[in-house]
């Protein structure tokens, strides 16, 4: 999953940076911010009701830096934010194809609140996504694509950390 989410990541990133014309985004708006905002209320509200909070704070960690690097406006916010976005999405669609029982990527049981919190974060992670996507992160295409890379390894290593038997289920 981790793989998919990469190369996704550093697809949406390949884009050069679009015009200079657009307004600079306001400090504490805009639409990738906001969808990254959402994910980690999401994950919060999973670890709540799952009763596994701390698994679910590790697994946001790279999210809350993509959304502080947003938030200050960071020209690399926006490379950050792709693959974690896209991360999020490739586990949510694997959520989905488990419960409608086409494939088996992953298993557990879920309750209906994690159900809608799912949908939540896909739909989060796909409109972050094509934002990223329209507005072009800034910088080379070496920097973005390394960018992108290090950034999905990071949010890959944030899940494989949580699903260790010590913070599991905690």
């Amino acid at each position: 999953m981790t793989a998919a989410a990469v190369l996704c990541g550093m697809a949406l990133v390949a884009r050069p940076p679009a015009g200079q014309t657009r307004a600079p985004m306001p400090r504490l708006g805009g639409v990738v911010s906001i969808c990254l905002a959402v994910v980690v209320g999401s994950l919060l509200a999973v670890g709540v009701v799952s009763h596994t909070p701390l698994r679910h704070l590790v697994q946001m960690l790279p999210v809350m830096i993509a959304l502080r690097m947003q938030v200050r406006r960071s020209a690399l916010g926006a490379l950050a934010a792709a693959p974690i976005l896209a991360f999020w999405f490739v586990v949510m669609a694997a959520i989905w194809l488990f419960l409608s029982g086409a494939a088996h990527l992953v298993t557990g049981t879920f309750s209906p609140v994690e159900i809608a919190l799912t949908v939540l974060i896909g739909a989060a992670s796909l409109v972050g996504m094509i934002a990223v996507f329209r507005r072009g992160p800034a910088g080379s295409a070496a920097l973005r694509l390394t960018g992108a890379a290090i950034f999905g390894l990071l949010q890959g290593l944030a899940m494989w950390i949580s699903l260790q038997p010590a913070i599991a289920s905690k």
